[in-house]
């Protein structure tokens, strides 16, 4: 018979050779998963050593290579680690357990063992332990083996690791004292009510841990977006340059419409101007031209979307300005949130409100007005140009666009309120502010339904 650190060892060998030999076959969010994965199984030091110059945010072919070598070179981590955790005989609590298994292992088994020895617990894991246990939001994830790298999917378990980092150790083993015997009774409960009501008071003592004054349940997210959020600028950039080596000519100048949409007219002067004067008219500029054009925007404007003026509503994207942080953004009183899209609203001028409020007449669901796709075949769409130009015609020459100023303040104001509605309510006040725009700026319905589903 084998021993356990000869199987384990065998099957850590195995897994990494099978990773790198089929690496080709990993699509980007598989690629950032195994990062996640392998990357919560180090301690802080060797993160240190085997992870400078990684960023979510490079392009699939640079993570592709960055595993090929980092994968290897985790397997003999991973190993070493097991050998010299057993080396005294097979013993599975603290401080005997490897990274991996306190990841492999179930929530009711591993925080059985973690209450039994917690002085023997590193603070790095103890703050894992505490972070998924402000994330167990259904009583089967106490039984499910799974459940430890399902939470590696979410940015949250991420944030409150980063808050966590600054608790004292203290306070750090106070709270999992508080959540050990909580999760002992969730795994004993006799009904699913008596395990739900714990798993509530669960997350309440790992989120009071970490300073979060809401159920995490509520800041979740989507999976698997990239961590940190915010891309940093030389990624950002250096990817665009990427991309457009391999635009044709007709997909440049798209893409060029889609920046020039993200401009004031004063930026549209300052960094437009001098390649257009250059050429005839736009659409005369060649593909070299173009490139350098939309490089030149980007870096400008940093960090703007087409459709961050939606989006800003939910995530703190802001439009304009720099973003708030997700979880701040989500714990903002409403006031605070209304005052920084106010602030992010006074960076705009009339054109834009125009464009912004014109994309709401042309997509017929809120859905639509954030699907990145449809908002860019606005641009070549002649009634969504026509209504842009109406609106900024009716609404922005009045009193140096105080009128557009006032009605863009109320679709602000009713976005926030139609953020925290879900379900056919959000859906009516959707429809309520495509209704105060057309009113305002007197464009008949029949010229705007339909037109954003179309494009």
């Amino acid at each position: 018979m084998k021993s356990y650190v000869d199987l384990v060892r065998r099957r850590l060998e195995d897994r990494g050779n099978n990773i790198v030999g089929n690496l080709e076959r990993f699509m980007e969010p598989q690629l950032r998963f195994t990062m996640r994965i392998f990357g919560d199984c180090v301690d802080d030091e060797t993160r240190a050593t085997m992870f400078p110059g990684y960023s979510e945010h490079l392009t699939e072919q640079e993570l592709r290579a960055f595993a090929a070598d980092f994968v290897p070179a985790y397997t003999a981590y991973a190993i070493a680690e097991l050998e010299d955790k057993k080396k005294d005989g097979e013993r599975h609590e603290p401080p005997f357990l490897t990274q991996e298994e306190y990841q492999e292992m179930a929530v009711r088994e591993k925080w059985l063992r973690i209450a039994e020895r917690m002085d023997f617990v590193p603070p790095l894991q103890l703050r894992r332990e505490v972070a998924r246990a402000a994330m167990l939001f259904l009583p089967g994830m106490l039984s499910d083996p799974g459940f430890n790298e399902g939470v590696l999917e979410f940015s949250l378990y991420f944030d409150l690791l980063q808050r966590l980092r600054s608790v004292p150790e203290k306070r750090l083993r106070g709270a999992a004292g508080e959540i050990a015997p909580r999760i002992a009774a969730a795994v004993a409960a006799g009904s699913e009510e008596e395990r739900e009501a714990l798993l509530r008071e669960i997350r309440a003592a790992a989120a009071a841990a970490a300073g979060l004054p809401a159920d995490p349940g509520t800041l979740l997210g989507p999976p698997m977006e990239k961590y940190p959020r915010e891309v940093p600028p030389e990624h950002r950039l250096r990817e665009l340059k990427n991309t457009l080596a391999t635009m044709t000519l007709k997909d440049l100048r798209l893409t060029a419409l889609v920046h020039l949409d993200l401009l004031t007219v004063e930026e549209t002067r300052r960094l437009v101007l001098p390649f257009l004067a250059r050429y005839p008219s736009f659409y005369e500029m060649p593909s070299k031209a173009l490139r350098e054009l939309i490089l030149a925007v980007a870096a400008g404007v940093d960090g703007r979307s087409i459709t961050y003026f939606i989006e800003r509503y939910g995530s703190g994207w802001l439009a304009m300005t720099k973003p708030v942080d997700y979880i701040v953004w989500k714990l903002m009183p409403e006031e605070e949130r209304v005052d920084a899209l106010r602030r992010d609203n006074g960076r705009m001028d009339a054109a834009m409100m125009a464009r912004h409020l014109a994309r709401f007449l042309h997509s017929g669901s809120e859905r639509d007005l954030s699907d990145a796709g449809k908002q860019i075949a606005l641009l070549t769409d002649a009634r969504f140009v026509a209504d842009h130009g109406a609106i900024l015609t009716r609404l922005g020459a009045e009193a140096e666009g105080e009128r557009i100023k006032r009605v863009y303040d109320t679709v602000t104001l009713s976005s926030v309120r139609m953020a925290g509605l879900r379900g056919e309510e959000r859906e009516s006040a959707y429809q309520a502010i495509r209704g105060l725009i057309a009113d305002a700026a007197g464009v008949s319905a029949a010229t705007t339904s339909g037109g954003g589903n179309e494009g």
